[in-house]
């Protein structure tokens, strides 16, 4: 399914004011509010941040009443990817619902927590995300407030889907847990009748071993091989895992049903400790699998493992059955019999729904082998023997039941397929268990935080900041930033210690542009934090004697007026905001230093180009600042140290040019 977005219907910062809104509310996370009168209907879109920037996928809302030059955007999104100074381009875009999609839960829930979680959270159905499997990069989703990483998007037919992704109304949701957080009691079925012994599977193995070779005939082998190949593969899986009890049993049937590990009639342990022989008598119990010339009782099977579990189970692990079949000649009961009183395996679609509902056992059905296997399998025949006509009906695979089977009991996978397929799923197997969360919860999106109307009635504040400020707004803090992490490469060098503590989250918010009164105490709070609060603390007290420090010279640079202006607006701005709690003394102190920087005592709350040229001033003070610091480090003369034999002299250092940012007009 696609889910289109409106075309032509686009929004950028050349004719667009970008709004930043802080959540809980409708704007959050990657939700963006948009105009209703120029998209009337929610849709996936791509965020760009500027050329050459990778998009992120949003999903976009109509708001009515939203004016139509404005977009909100989650303050978080602005700030990560710079909005306030990029040149962005915002439109809708296709989007495919996958018809499957599984998450794998965090370490703080347990399966049935995370389950519930998704079952249960209103945000998830509509959520759009950009997922790419081969990338190497894993893909998060936020359900609330904790991450669930994507493992799998599959299509109808259970191929992988990637790209710009939105969760449909029919998409089916599971949760992954791997072992090392989930108990799980699995028993295992596998068909062992004559139909097992068809070599319809592709050898990859082979194929590859013998590639090249004069004989290229394609290799098979039969559906049990293929299985047991499986079963080692999981077995494997679970040599590498550590966690919560797990207990296993094999049960070979076809018109009997007998369990062939552990070797007494029960369920064991599949650990992994030292000494611990379970996993290679469980390897052993795989070698005895071989198909015999029998037809299926797939009921009987069923009610085998759910006794295994009811008696042998660990309580309060998950019960699980994996079905491994090619299929069984089964039809649902007819009309006719619909009343009748019949017994437990002769309806196993019953005997199952009966099972789940009432003992919480789930089933995994894998089908080996399909349609098209078989039938280049059988062509392949005929060109040997012309006689040969339709194939026998107990040769052909049938996966009607597994699907049925897998519909009553939870919904659990079913996969149908070659080799690959069986590898794949019994590696999962190995590692973690699956359950079905069900279709996304219908509900409706928080309301908008924000109110339309002021927006409609506040003037374009960012509009009075264009394009070229911009750019050299973030030339200027690109400067600034490069100078920051000298002055830490010097002073370690010099001193033994960097002389500021690196924020890697606070430094990339030095990059937000002031366009009015808010966005100006919110750089002036992240800026004050990085050059003062981190600031090593020789240097925060400014009331010790500098003959004190390793290298008293600094004192000049981080005591001075620059560095007190930044300090002193912080206090003015964050700490006494109340216009009565200010002194005369500190409005005319303040004052002065807001002339010095804008031409004016005062800036309005709605003058973006005056909070600019405060901003772009105060980042002069600190360029200034990290210049006299770096020609202090590697230019000022060492102390003195004990007498020591004559050495050739060596010049300093040359002091590199370092350029201090001056205010543009």
């Amino acid at each position: 399914m696609t889910l289109l977005g409106r075309g032509g219907t686009t929004f950028g910062a050349r004719d667009t004011r970008l709004v930043s809104a802080a959540g809980p509310g409708l704007v959050d996370g990657n939700r963006l509010a948009v105009p209703a009168e120029r998209l009337t209907a929610e849709a996936p879109g791509r965020l760009l941040a500027g050329a050459g920037a990778r998009p992120v996928a949003v999903r976009l809302v109509p708001v009515p009443g939203l004016p139509a030059d404005v977009v909100v955007a989650p303050e978080a999104l602005a700030e990560e990817h710079r909005l306030a100074t990029a040149d962005w381009h915002l439109a809708p875009a296709p989007a495919t619902a996958p018809a499957a999609l599984e998450l794998e839960s965090p370490e703080a829930l347990s399966l049935d927590a995370a389950v519930l979680a998704v079952q249960r959270s209103p945000l998830l159905g509509g959520h759009v995300f950009q997922y790419d499997a081969d990338s190497g990069q894993d893909t998060w989703i936020d359900v609330d407030g904790l991450p669930y990483r994507v493992r799998s998007a599959t299509g109808p037919e259970g191929q992988p889907v990637d790209g710009l992704l939105a969760v449909g109304p029919a998409t089916r949701l599971s949760v992954f847990a791997p072992s090392g957080r989930s108990g799980v009691d699995v028993v295992v079925l596998a068909d062992c009748s004559g139909s097992m012994g068809v070599n319809d599977i592709p050898d990859r193995r082979e194929s590859a071993h013998r590639f090249g070779s004069r004989w290229n005939a394609p290799t098979t082998i039969t559906r049990m091989d293929a299985l047991k190949r499986a079963l080692r593969a999981m077995i494997d899986a679970r040599a590498g895992v550590d966690g919560l009890v797990t207990r296993f049993a094999l049960v070979r049937f076809d018109l009997a049903a007998h369990t062939l590990f552990p070797d007494r009639d029960g369920m064991a342990e599949a650990t992994t400790g030292p000494g611990d022989r379970t996993l290679e008598q469980l390897r052993g119990a795989v070698t005895l699998l071989k198909h015999d010339n029998q037809a299926t009782d797939i009921g009987r099977a069923l009610h085998k493992a759910a006794e295994l579990l009811h008696r042998h189970g660990v309580p309060g692990n998950e019960r699980l059955i994996v079905l491994v079949s090619d299929g069984a000649h089964w039809a649902p009961l007819s009309e006719e019999r619909s009343g009748e009183s019949v017994a437990g395996t002769e309806d196993p679609v019953s005997l199952m729904e009966d099972l789940h509902a009432g003992l919480g056992i789930r089933l995994h059905a894998v089908g080996i082998s399909d349609p098209d296997l078989f039938g280049r399998w059988w062509e392949q025949l005929r060109r040997q023997d012309p006689t040969l006509r339709e194939p026998p009906e107990n040769l052909v695979p049938n996966h009607e039941l597994l699907g049925r089977l897998v519909e009553v009991a939870g919904g659990d996978r079913h996969r149908i397929g070659g080799m690959d397929v069986l590898e794949e799923y019994f590696h999962e197997l190995g590692s973690g268990i699956v359950r079905v969360a069900g279709r996304p919860a219908t509900g409706h999106l928080p309301p908008f935080q924000l109110d339309p109307a002021a927006l409609a009635a506040a003037p374009a504040q960012d509009r009075a900041v264009g394009a070229e400020q911009r750019r050299h707004w973030e030339r200027e803090v690109e400067e600034l930033l490069r100078m920051y992490a000298e002055v830490c490469s010097a002073s370690s060098t010099r001193l033994g210690y960097p002389l500021f503590r690196t924020s890697v989250a606070d430094i990339p918010r030095l990059h937000l542009l002031a366009t009015g009164h808010a966005e100006f105490t919110a750089w002036l709070a992240v800026a004050y934090k990085v050059f003062d609060e981190r600031l090593h603390e020789q240097l925060r007290s400014r009331k010790r004697d500098p003959g004190d420090l390793d290298l008293p010279e600094l004192a000049d640079a981080f005591w001075g007026v620059r560095l007190g202006e930044v300090h002193g607006l912080r206090n003015y701005f964050l700490h006494d905001p109340e216009a009565r709690r200010r002194t005369p003394e500190q409005n005319r102190e303040i004052g002065e230093v807001i002339l010095k920087h804008t031409g004016k005592y005062a800036v309005a709350e709605d003058d973006a180009e005056g909070w600019h040229r405060l901003q772009l001033g105060l980042l002069g003070n600190l360029a200034g600042v990290l210049a006299d610091a770096y020609r202090i480090l590697v230019t000022a003369p060492p102390a003195p140290a004990a007498p020591q034999a004559p050495a050739e002299a060596q010049a300093p250092p040359a002091a590199p040019v370092v350029r201090v940012v001056q205010l543009s007009d």
